[in-house]
C-alpha cells in the first residue's frame, strides 16, 4: 500500500502540469495491491495472472514516474521508480512460479 500512496501523492503534485501522466500513474498504482492480494489468495493460472498483472502495474508506475518532468519532483519520481523496481523483484521472488513448475 505504501507504493500506492506514494504514487498517488506524486500524481496529485504533477497533475496540474501533466494530467495524463497523473491519471496513468494513479490507475497503475491502484492495481498493485489489488493484484498482489489476488495472487496471495489464488492458485494455478489465476495466481499467475494476478502476479503478471501486479508486475505489469509496477512497470507502469516506473514508466509513468520516469516521465515526470515537473520542477521539484525529479527526486520523488526517481525514488518511486526505485521502489517499484524493488517491489517488482519481491513480487517475482515471493509470488512467482514455485521452482520446478513450468510457466
Amino acid at each position: 500500500m505504501a507504493i500506492t500512496q506514494a504514487a498517488y501523492a506524486l500524481a496529485e503534485r504533477v497533475r496540474p502540469a501533466d494530467p495524463l501522466t497523473a491519471r496513468h500513474l494513479r490507475k497503475a498504482a491502484v492495481a498493485i495491491p489489488a493484484h498482489v492480494a489476488g495472487a496471495l489468495t489464488s492458485e494455478g493460472e489465476a495466481r499467475r495472472d494476478h502476479v503478471s498483472t501486479a508486475r505489469g502495474a509496477l512497470s507502469e508506475v516506473s514508466r509513468q514516474s520516469a516521465r515526470v518532468e515537473t520542477a521539484g519532483e525529479a527526486d520523488a519520481a526517481a525514488a518511486l521508480v526505485r521502489r517499484a523496481s524493488a517491489l517488482d523483484r519481491a513480487v517475482h521472488f515471493e509470488l512467482g512460479e514455485p521452482p520446478g513448475k513450468a510457466s
